[in-house]
């Protein structure tokens, strides 16, 4: 094989060189990383920046907030994190009666549950602690279940006052939240917390003392939750004795209206069936008594009636007769007694025909069966 002259040094001079390059280039690398990894920080979308300076000629903490983004660092700086999130203070008893209700390897159970929650939410922006003891003013113990939900305003502040972390949990904001309900709810008498305004009104005295405690340090309130409250077995036993006894007076009382309301009623619906009586009487006695008048007025209309008609009648028989009397009457009998013989076929009467005859004589000449004739000038 044919070797070039001088080929084997030229190809060790440039793996020498290569791997110069390289080295020089993971040599700027690890340079730059550092440098990137120093100098400079990234505030994340749901963080706060606060810049601390260690050396030059003004140490401490900068007066300036770092919003979301890259930002960067000189030397001896570093950039501390402050969340924005809403902060959840939990004062509550659900831990305790989960781990009195359960039995066995339940407990195991219910204890991994909440120290997996715990770790989920995280001690930046939650906290869970023990139920509150209120100590009410007639005496009685109250344990509440109450939330608070904050932020932090200005994390300049908190970092000059508390430092980093979450050491303002822990120096601060427990024991200002503990010592403001207590001192707030503590003013309300035990059975109070059943009245839903007065208790009400006690949340808000108590979020307004915990606001303007909180935005003096830097925070800001969001809202304050009532989420439950108990009292201690005796007491509630004691206390519900009460509530029914009283709830058991006010029904017998609204019993005793109702009652009352109902004997009203009947005596007004007594004295209307009373009135209506009453006045269908009156009705009926004026309905009779026109009826009385209207059989008198028909009475006494008919009675005169009659009366004209036998005046009437009477005065034509007077006239008849006085007619007859005179000259042309005579005439007049002997006609119409002529045309009551024509009424008779042969020369003898039935009786029939005979009774007959006579009868027509008598009106005739006026006399009525069984009488005598009436004078000439009627009666008297």
């Amino acid at each position: 094989m044919v070797q070039v002259a001088g080929m084997g040094r030229a190809m060790d001079a440039l793996k020498k060189s290569l791997s110069r390059t390289t080295l020089l280039i993971g040599m700027g690398i690890v340079v730059f990383f550092i440098f990137y990894a120093s100098c400079t920080a990234r505030v994340m979308p749901n963080e706060f920046g606060v810049e601390q300076r260690k050396f030059g000629l003004k140490t401490g903490i900068v007066e300036h907030l770092y919003l979301p983004g890259l930002y960067f660092v000189g030397p001896g700086t570093t950039m501390h994190m402050f969340p924005r999130e809403i902060h959840v203070l939990e004062s509550s008893f659900d831990r305790s009666e989960a781990m009195t209700k359960a039995q066995g390897d339940t407990q195991r159970r219910v204890q991994s549950y909440f120290d997996r929650r715990d770790r989920i939410l995280g001690d930046a922006t939650h906290r869970a602690i023990e139920a509150l003891n209120i100590q009410t003013s007639d005496g009685y113990a109250v344990t509440a279940d109450v939330t608070l939900l904050y932020s932090i305003a200005d994390p300049v502040k908190v970092a000059k006052d508390f430092g980093w972390g979450t050491l303002y949990v822990d120096s601060f904001v427990l024991n200002t939240f503990r010592n403001g309900i207590l001192a707030t709810l503590g003013k309300l008498n035990a059975e109070a917390f059943y009245d839903g305004p007065v208790r009400i009104k006690a949340i808000e005295e108590a979020q307004a003392f915990l606001a303007q405690r909180f935005a003096e340090r830097g925070f800001k309130v969001e809202r304050l939750l009532l989420r439950g409250f108990r009292y201690a077995d005796n007491y509630e036993k004691s206390l519900r004795d009460k509530k029914v006894a009283v709830q058991q007076t006010q029904k017998n009382r609204k019993e005793s209206l109702v009652n009352e309301e109902k004997a009203k009623l009947k005596q007004i619906e007594s004295k209307g069936n009373a009135d209506i009586t009453i006045a269908e009487s009156e009705v009926q006695t004026k309905i009779a008594k026109i009826r009385a008048e209207a059989e008198l007025y028909s009475s006494q209309t008919r009675a005169k009636a009659d009366k004209e008609v036998n005046l009437a009648a009477a005065e034509a028989k007077r006239l008849k007769a006085e007619a007859l009397t005179q000259a042309g009457g005579r005439y007049v009998v002997a006609l119409e007694t002529a045309r009551m013989f024509d009424n008779i076929e042969g020369a003898v009467m039935t009786p029939e025909q005979y009774i007959q005859f006579v009868r027509s004589a008598w009106s005739l000449i006026g006399v009525a069966p069984g009488g005598r004739p009436e004078p000439a000038g009627g009666k008297k």
